[in-house]
């Protein structure tokens, strides 16, 4: 009779905590919506005790701590975390499922510890469900903010390396700290299971086939695929968005032959002799400390300096932009004909590969970026499209620099019309893991400074464009060069998953042309300096090179491409993030220097 008054008790708490969060964490909520959740959370607070009240089993136990545990966890998490985050920029956000699920998944476990010998699983089943709060709870606290749609594609495109890299930029303290909670749980949920099983109050064959058939139902409607309530909680929405972008990307490769076969394209001028164009992508570069750009004591890129200098072949764009702050969403757009203002999808949209190798081009894809984790990025797809495509060698700990790629050039034939890609470390963070010690320039090995060592590897980065260069007009007669990043980064500061600045977007775009180029195409030449100081994202790249290819395609629009006199874009209509930040909002008096 104590145990059903107990549970009884229980009712209200639920039902009140949940109900008050779902009020204190959610904003613009109306009116029929707090009715609706008022009565649902005291329905899912009834049924979620039956297996208890039925068995006259007492939810005052030790084992009940960690069941009361996932409810707060899962009810207050992710919704506080959103709440925090977005309380002063949104008026109104909704999370009323994550509650529901707390209630039920509390209800839930209670149910399964009446089965028998359930201890034996139940530690692994809290394990993982205190964790996926508790990583959330992480995420915050390193960043301040709740995880959204790009912290979970970063988070699901990150390879093992960066991993590593990753937990070595925090010191040793907080690393210990976020182990030592982790292994905490696990410890606590194992012996919580083994230690404090459950204890019945009544094993009436009735009473537990009542318990029993409300743990069948609440199973169903929990975990059911399509529209169970842990599929509609708010990290899972997220899992799911990222999920069915991916799903999206993959049918790249099965999309390929439609596109290949409505695509047409000519030359408007020919290059006599076989020749190489070579495409550079830039990680985490910025211009704005770059010396070849900006204006700085140090010289971080004395070669690409001197090659400015030669203004009839070589020019600088001071206005480029990244039109994201990560990898994979930049180079979707940048390597094909998708991009912020023309609408399309990455599935249906012509590549840079397609049009050379329509043009003639063999073309080689030479990564020091791994596959950047998953295989089926939209970059890997894009990259298995060409002719040749190879990566450096991957190994956990070890510091694959990006040097090694210029020994890939002597595969190539220099008999045939190439484009070659090369898709650089440069400066991902961690910076120090960049360069070599050879190429060091400012402070020795024992000097961790985030600034200096940036300024390192991007001094190291213009090394490797300079050899690149060298080899690729001494042996395969370059005529073109284009070297761009696919974002920048701000050295002193922690990544974030976000936007969090203009920093974050200004890029370098550089482009050579050979002589025989100019002879070839020089309205090409002169166009490219007139608009040396125009605006430019770069999910505009796939028109920039299709300009320099001097194409003409039913896949192409000039008055996207800086390589062309209809160029249209000014400043005003240039944005980023999808179109979430205006490029004319950034501060232009302070972009020049560092």
């Amino acid at each position: 009779m104590v145990s059903i008054v107990e549970c009884l008790l229980l009712i209200p708490i639920l039902w009140l905590v949940s109900f008050a969060a779902y009020l204190l964490f959610n904003h613009g909520l109306a009116p029929n919506r707090r009715r609706q959740q008022f009565f649902r959370y005291l329905v899912a607070s009834v049924v979620t005790v039956v297996p208890l009240a039925v068995t006259a089993t007492s939810p005052f136990q030790p084992i009940m701590v960690f069941f009361l545990g996932a409810w707060l966890l899962w009810t207050v998490t992710y919704p506080l975390c959103y709440h925090l985050t977005y309380r002063k920029s949104s008026p109104d956000y909704d999370h009323q499922i994550d509650g529901a699920f707390g209630i039920y998944l509390f209800g839930w476990l209670s149910g399964l510890s009446l089965l028998p010998y359930s201890n034996f699983f139940m530690g692994a089943l809290l394990l993982v469900l205190l964790f996926l709060p508790f990583a959330q709870w992480v995420y915050y606290v390193m960043y301040r903010c709740v995880i959204d749609v790009n912290g979970m594609l970063l988070i699901q495109n990150t390879d093992y390396n960066e991993v590593i890299e990753f937990a070595r930029s925090y010191s040793i303290q907080k690393l210990l700290g976020v182990v030592s909670l982790l292994l905490l749980l696990v410890v606590s949920c194992i012996a919580a299971s083994l230690y404090w099983p459950l204890a019945i109050g009544s094993g009436d064959w009735w009473r537990m086939a009542i318990g029993f058939g409300d743990v069948l139902f609440l199973t169903f409607y929990l975990w059911k695929p399509a529209r169970g309530l842990f599929v509609r909680t708010g990290i899972m929405q997220l899992y799911q968005t990222v999920r069915e972008y991916q799903a999206k990307n993959s049918r790249y490769v099965g999309e390929l032959q439609k596109r290949i076969s409505s695509l047409h394209v000519q030359s408007l001028s020919v290059l006599n002799k076989p020749h190489t164009v070579l495409l550079v992508i830039g990680e985490s570069a910025s211009r704005q400390y770059m010396s070849a750009f900006a204006t700085m004591p140090e010289h971080t890129t004395p070669w690409l300096e001197e090659l400015s200098r030669d203004s009839l072949h070589c020019t600088l764009f001071p206005n480029a932009y990244s039109c994201d702050i990560q990898t994979v969403p930049t180079l979707e757009r940048a390597l094909t004909e998708l991009n912020q203002y023309d609408g399309g999808e990455f599935f249906s949209s012509c590549s840079i590969v397609d049009i050379a190798q329509r043009l003639g081009y063999r073309v080689s894809w030479f990564s020091n970026q791994g596959q950047i984790g998953a295989a089926d990025t939209p970059i890997t797809l894009v990259a298995d499209t060409a002719n040749v495509a190879k990566w450096t060698q991957q190994e956990i700990g070890k510091h694959q620099y990006d040097e090694a790629l210029i020994d890939f050039l002597s595969e190539l034939n220099p008999q045939e019309n190439n484009l070659v890609v090369f898709h650089l470390m440069g400066s991902h963070f961690n910076y120090e893991n960049r360069f070599t010690e050879e190429a060091r320039q400012w402070g020795d090995a024992t000097d961790h400074d985030r600034i200096t060592n940036y300024k390192n590897s991007l001094y190291y980065t213009d090394l490797v464009l300079h050899r690149a260069f060298d080899y690729c007009r001494e042996h395969l007669n370059l005529q073109t060069m284009v070297y761009f990043s696919d974002h920048a980064e701000v050295p002193n500061r922690h990544r974030q998953p976000g936007f969090d600045g203009f920093g974050y977007l200004r890029i370098p775009l550089m482009v050579w042309i050979g002589d025989e180029y100019i002879k070839a195409r020089p309205q090409r030449a002169k166009v490219l300096k007139r608009n040396q100081n125009r605006y430019w994202t770069n999910d505009l790249l796939y028109e920039l090179m299709c300009g320099l290819f001097d194409a003409k395609s039913n896949h192409y629009r000039d008055v996207n491409s800086l390589a062309s006199d209809n160029y249209r874009f000014q400043c005003e209509e240039l944005t980023a993030m999808n179109g979430r930040i205006c490029i004319s909002e950034d501060d232009l008096k302070t972009k020049k220097t560092i």
